[in-house]
């Protein structure tokens, strides 16, 4: 299946806006560690998907709540700013208790190999999350 729009065709991109759907979302991530950080990751900060991939385990494993990570966007070169709140702390915990990942490894690394999972990947676990709760757009 092709995640792309045809050449020079911009695709609008909405954000989930009700917190029923979030919660929903999260729900069926229950089981899903990675998944369930990655999402709660992506919601909660204003980072692009390639810049949260690119995140390795020893960048966030001592981190807190309220601690701040610097990162340069890929795209831009800019630097933002990735923010700990509680729900990111907490699938951040859930995720380093359930993996045997090493410091140097991706945080959101795919099954072949250290590499991180591409976009297009994420772009269809998304995908199957929002249609999983019947969410179009």
């Amino acid at each position: 299946m092709n995640n792309r729009p045809g050449k020079g065709i911009k695709k609008a991109v909405e954000p989930i806006r009700k917190i029923k759907d979030i919660r929903a979302i999260k729900k069926i991530l229950a089981d899903k560690p990675r998944d369930l950080l990655l999402f709660t990751l992506g919601i909660n900060n204003g980072l692009r998907a390639g810049d949260l991939l690119k995140l390795k385990i020893y960048q966030v494993k001592t981190l807190q709540i309220g601690d701040l990570i610097a990162i340069t966007e890929n795209k831009t070169g800019k630097k933002n700013i990735l923010v700990i709140n509680k729900p990111s702390f907490d699938a951040l915990q859930n995720f380093l208790n359930n993996t045997e990942k090493e410091d140097d490894e991706y945080l959101f690394s795919g099954r072949k190999g250290n590499d991180p999972i591409t976009i297009p990947s994420l772009n269809r676990l998304i995908k199957q999350w929002t249609s999983t709760i019947n969410l179009k757009g």
